[in-house]
C-alpha cells in the first residue's frame, strides 16, 4: 500500500468509529453523488443483495441516487458495519471500547519516542491536540487527524452513507444487521503493531498538509463517482519500510482480507437462502483484493 494512502484510508474505515455527529443547515445546494453500487443475484433461489459501497463523511447537500433508494424498499434487511444510529444512544458501549485504545504500558510519547514533540507541536498547531490524546495509541491519533482533514475539506460524519442509509432503513422499518460489533471494531485496530501505528502517525505529520486535502479530496471524488478504479489506485504502491512489511501485511489482512471474506460468507448465506438484502459498507471493502466480490465469485 502506498503509505500516504494507508494514512487516508482511515477515513473510508476508521472515522466510523471515531467521527462525531455535526448538524448543519438544511438549505443547502444538491450534490449529487454515484457511489460505487453492485448487485449479485442467484437465479437458484431469487435471493438477491444490493451492495453500496459507502464514505464515513460526505459534504452537505449529498444526493443519493433514487436506485439505493429503491432497493432499500425492495430489501427486508439492510447490513452495515455498525448500527451507528443505535450506537448514538449507546455511550456505554463506545466507552467500555475505547479502553481498547488506551496504551498499555504508558502513554503515547513511550511509543512515538524522539517524535513524541514534533507530533504533538504539529496537533496544537491544527488545534486538534488534547491532553486526553496522550493516554491513548498512535493508531487513536490518525483517525482525529483524518477527521481534521476530512472536515476541513468539508465532509463530515453526520453526512456519512452509513447514516442516510439506516435512517431510511429504520424509517422504512427494515430490519438492521450489524456484521461487526463497536468492540470488534476497535480490538482490530488496538491490535495494529505499535511500529506501524507509529510509522502512520509519523509519516502523516511529515506530509505537507495541502497534499494530504488534496489525497482526500481525490478519494471522495473516487467515490462519488463511482470510480473503483481510481479507489484501487490509492491501495497501491511499494513504500511501507521493509522492515515493517510482516506488521503491515497483518494489518491489511485484520483491516480487509478477513473482514471481506466474513462479510462475503453472510451475503452468500442470504442469496442461498433465497433473501433480498441491501449491504452498506466502506467502499475499500470493494477494491482491497481479495474484495467482497472476488470471495462472492468464488460461491460454488
Amino acid at each position: 500500500m502506498n503509505k500516504k494512502a494507508f494514512i487516508l484510508a482511515a477515513i473510508l474505515l476508521f472515522s466510523l468509529l471515531l467521527g462525531g455527529c455535526e448538524f448543519f443547515s438544511e438549505k443547502y445546494e444538491p450534490k449529487p453523488v454515484s457511489p460505487p453500487f453492485f448487485t449479485v443475484r442467484d437465479e437458484s433461489t431469487g435471493g438477491v443483495v444490493y451492495m453500496l459501497g459507502t464514505m464515513h463523511a460526505a459534504e452537505n447537500g449529498v444526493e443519493y441516487p433514487e436506485e439505493i433508494y429503491k432497493a432499500i424498499d425492495e430489501c427486508s434487511i439492510v447490513a452495515v458495519e455498525v448500527d451507528l444510529i443505535a450506537l448514538d444512544q449507546n455511550k456505554s458501549a463506545v466507552n467500555e471500547a475505547m479502553k481498547l485504545l488506551e496504551c498499555k504500558t504508558g502513554i503515547t510519547a513511550d511509543i512515538l519516542g524522539d517524535d513524541y514533540s514534533e507530533i504533538k507541536r504539529f496537533f496544537a498547531e491544527k488545534g486538534i491536540y488534547n491532553t486526553a490524546f496522550d493516554r491513548y495509541l498512535p493508531v487513536f491519533w490518525s483517525a482525529q487527524l483524518s477527521n481534521k482533514i476530512a472536515s476541513d475539506c468539508g465532509y463530515y460524519s453526520e453526512n456519512g452513507t452509513d447514516r442516510a442509509v439506516i435512517k431510511y432503513a429504520m424509517k422504512n422499518n427494515k430490519d438492521i444487521f450489524e456484521f461487526e460489533s463497536i468492540y470488534e471494531q476497535y480490538k482490530m485496530n488496538s491490535m495494529e503493531s505499535p511500529a506501524l501505528q507509529a510509522f502512520a502517525l509519523k509519516d502523516a505529520v511529515n506530509t505537507p498538509y495541502d497534499e494530504q486535502l488534496s489525497m482526500m479530496r481525490e478519494l471522495y471524488r473516487a467515490w462519488s463517482e463511482g470510480d473503483t478504479d481510481a479507489l484501487e489506485k490509492l491501495l497501491e504502491g511499494d513504500e511501507i519500510p521493509e522492515e515493517l512489511g510482516g506488521d503491515y501485511d497483518e494489518y491489511y489482512a485484520a483491516m480487509y482480507t478477513d473482514r471481506q471474506r466474513k462479510m462475503a460468507e453472510r451475503i452468500s448465506e442470504w442469496l442461498a437462502e433465497g433473501k433480498k438484502v441491501f449491504v452498506a459498507v466502506g467502499a475499500m471493502h470493494f477494491v482491497a483484493e481479495p474484495d467482497i466480490l472476488d470471495f462472492l465469485g468464488q460461491r460454488n
